[in-house]
């Protein structure tokens, strides 16, 4: 028993030193640590510029189709029966009709429109005469239901069947007026079957023979006339281009007002040599005016937002603006203030100092 106490206490004693070297070691280590000096940091050196506004234009590269004038590809706007088409090797003037497709589907389903707005008027003249004398025998009723001569039931009876028959003749005219838009679309695809030429010139080749059919979109024939060239080129509905470059030469686009597999299509006239057919790489100028310009390395976009990262001080803050315009140049930006200075840097250089990481800029 003696012994077994002795042990304990041997033990106690041993774990209490232990604890009391450890906490000794723990101080001694703090205190080491506390007297490292802490450690240097380094501002991010940032180019930056000036917000102002100023006179400039951007561009965009795209690929330009040349077409000539003298190689007019016409296409038709319909599916049709080729009645006549002039052959290859005719002389055509501008207006004269080279070629005419079957219009006899469309010109029926006009008559049965027709037929259907006459048999429309007929159901309303006829509900028009007796909405007529039921509203005379209304009127002759209520001077008999002011002496008791009729029920009111029988009064209130033919107050609802005026105002059905009023509802029904409405939702006839309605009816007509449809069908007379559907006898307008029919007549608008009419005028497609006769095909004009644009220009004087020279048909070099039919697509369809007199016979064949004609598909909606496929061409028809080619006519060749003229010297000067045309490029056109398609671009996206939100841009809206003014003036196409291609090397030293500049010209004035025009819309054509069409499209083609969704895209807005816009054409200027030039001078060359290039064959039609062909495809070349043009600058489309989608901005020309005075705006605010920031650089594409002064702007850090991510989830559809657009900032700009103002120095302030040290310090750099992101300032939101909205995109009116981007080029290869840069952007035509609003929402920042003319004057300030900004950082002009690659995004991860820009993150850094949106995180708040120190800024020294050359010349600020």
């Amino acid at each position: 028993m003696f012994k077994r106490y002795w042990k304990t206490l041997i033990v106690i004693l041993v774990l209490i030193l232990l604890g009391v070297a450890g906490a000794r070691l723990i101080a001694k280590k703090k205190a080491e640590e506390a007297a490292i000096p802490p450690a240097k940091t380094y501002a991010l050196v940032v180019p930056s510029a000036v917000a102002e506004v100023r006179e400039f234009d951007l561009t965009l590269p795209y690929l330009a189709e040349v077409q000539s004038d003298s190689d007019i590809t016409i296409a038709s706007k319909v599916t049709a029966r080729v009645l006549r088409i002039k052959p290859a090797g005719t002389r055509v003037k501008q207006g004269e009709v080279i070629a005419q497709l079957d219009a006899s589907d469309l010109q029926a389903k006009r008559e049965g429109l027709r037929l259907k707005i006459g048999e429309i008027e007929n159901q309303i003249r006829a509900k028009q005469a007796d909405l007529n004398a039921l509203r005379k025998t209304h009127a002759r009723n209520a001077r008999l239901l002011a002496i008791k001569a009729i029920s009111q039931d029988k009064f209130d009876t033919e107050a609802a069947r005026i105002d059905a028959l009023q509802a029904s003749i409405a939702a006839l005219r309605s009816n007509i007026a449809s069908l007379r838009q559907n006898i307008r679309a029919v007549e608008d695809t009419l005028s497609y079957t006769r095909v004009v030429a644009p220009m004087t010139g020279v048909i070099s080749d039919t697509k369809v023979s007199e016979g064949g059919t004609a598909t909606a979109g496929h061409p028809l024939l080619t006519l060749s006339g003229g010297t000067s060239r045309r490029l056109v080129v398609r671009v996206p509905h939100e841009q809206h281009p003014t003036r196409l470059i291609w090397g030293d030469k500049h010209c004035d686009l025009v819309p054509l007002n069409s499209t083609f597999h969704g895209l807005d299509e816009y054409s200027c006239t030039i001078e060359t040599d290039v064959p039609a057919g062909n495809r070349v790489e043009v600058s489309l100028v989608v901005f020309s005016g005075k705006a605010l310009y920031i650089p594409h390395d002064g702007v850090l976009s991510a989830n559809g937002r657009h900032e700009v990262l103002v120095l302030e001080g040290e310090r750099a803050t992101a300032q939101p603006i909205r995109i009116r315009m981007e080029g290869v140049e840069g952007y035509a930006v609003e929402g920042l203030k003319p004057g300030v200075r900004y950082l002009v840097a690659k995004p991860d250089i820009l993150l850094q100092a949106k995180a708040g990481v120190r800024i020294v800029t050359p010349g600020a």
